[in-house]
């Protein structure tokens, strides 16, 4: 069996982009408004804390983004930006410092 595995290393500004580029492609799932700070609140499982001002508000409110969404987000970042995905591999994310990790793996058997 072979195993091919990559780790696609999303720092926090590649995470703020990709969330923008979220907001823009389903905003019926983000609270609109302007984005402030974007924090990791748990590693396991992995849950972001997002501050949204709204307009015309003095304050940010903070919502939370499960890890299930932060993948759907990063595999749609990676599809804009052309990093090429194979849809059959298993994929997960793991928390590097700031960063987030996305784990891309798939195993082929060999053929004789």
């Amino acid at each position: 069996m072979i195993v091919d595995s990559r780790h696609i290393l999303f720092s926090p500004q590649a995470v703020r982009a990709a969330l923008t580029a979220y907001r823009e492609l389903f905003p019926q799932k983000q609270t609109p408004g302007i984005l402030g700070p974007i924090f990791i609140r748990s590693n396991s499982p992995i849950l972001l804390g997002i501050k949204v001002q709204a307009v015309g508000a003095s304050g940010f409110r903070e919502f939370e983004m499960e890890e299930s969404e932060v993948a759907a987000m990063l595999i749609v970042y990676c599809r804009k930006m052309k990093i090429p995905l194979p849809r059959t591999a298993n994929k997960s994310l793991e928390v590097e410092g700031d960063n987030i990790a996305l784990i891309v793996s798939k195993a082929m058997s060999l053929s004789a």
